[in-house]
């Protein structure tokens, strides 16, 4: 005897998004925690963005980042995006192309590099790209976007031996580095088209972007809903730094909101709204 299928979609699933050329070990253990509470989670592979492949041009990354979100659309009736650094950014990019991404998360979100560690040879970097020079890498240096001491040395110590950290890649290609700006420029020029609930968490110390990149978002996005969280004791690799536990909670937190104001919303058994707005009211 045949079994029923069952077609009934799941209900929520948070994409997360590492930092350029990076990897999951970026995001620490905020993918276990949200998976632990019950939320279903996917690391795409997007080619040329993610360490272990050659750059791709970053539209790239947007198209595949929209094959996957529609891909999973069929299974899930709530998908959330959450990114780290350039993730964050392509993130934002793609939810303000869309109308059907449930709820953002920023961590360190980059629109640019401006921060107090980034070397102040650093424009000089894309005038050389412009010149034909793109045969080089930019290799990461301490602080590596990590204000706790020890875990610095610890990353330290393992790029003596690997390619690739918690902090992401040893270094970074010419070519990679100018698609994030191609990135970065678009990400920013998308920003009154995004509209959807917002969580965004930036240290006032990062080392890699000023606060000016979290400010701009909340300028000029277009969100109702919004949280927002400044740490004061870490760097720019916020998940896996010395507040690494906010950071895990409020994005908990802020996932299971989401999933709860939308399972109320589509449920044809009620017909107020009441519920829905007492959940929003501490967004807001």
């Amino acid at each position: 005897m045949l079994e029923p299928v069952n077609n009934t979609p799941k209900h929520d699933l948070t994409i997360l998004l590492p930092g350029l050329n990076g990897s999951g070990l970026e995001l620490g253990q905020l993918p276990r925690f949200l998976e632990a509470a019950g939320h279903d989670v996917l690391i795409p592979e997007i080619p040329g963005y993610l360490f272990g492949s050659p750059a791709s041009k970053y539209t790239d990354w947007v198209q595949e980042l929209h094959r996957i979100i529609d891909e999973q659309r069929e299974i899930y009736s709530v998908v959330n995006l959450a990114g780290i650094s350039m993730g964050a950014t392509l993130a934002t990019l793609v939810a303000a192309q869309r109308i059907d991404i449930a709820s953002l998360a920023l961590m360190s979100p980059v629109l640019k590099y401006d921060g107090w560690s980034v070397p102040f040879y650093r424009p000089m970097l894309d005038l050389l790209y412009f010149l034909g020079a793109r045969n080089w890498e930019y290799s990461e240096r301490e602080p590596f976007g990590v204000k706790n001491i020890d875990l610095r040395r610890r990353i330290s110590e393992k790029f003596k031996t690997s390619k690739v950290s918690e902090v992401g890649a040893a270094s970074i290609s010419a070519r990679h580095l100018h698609e994030a700006k191609g990135l970065m420029v678009n990400a920013k020029n998308s920003l009154y088209d995004l509209n959807c609930r917002l969580l965004l968490i930036q240290s006032v110390e990062d080392d890699t972007c000023s606060v000016w990149s979290a400010d701009q978002i909340l300028e000029h996005c277009k969100s109702e809903v919004r949280r927002v969280i400044w740490l004061g004791n870490s760097y720019h690799i916020i998940t896996i730094d010395n507040e690494r536990e906010i950071v895990l909670n409020e994005v908990l937190n802020f996932i299971s909101q989401t999933s709860a104001v939308e399972k109320h919303a589509a449920d044809p058994a009620t017909s107020d709204n009441r519920k829905v707005l007492k959940l929003r009211v501490g967004y807001e």
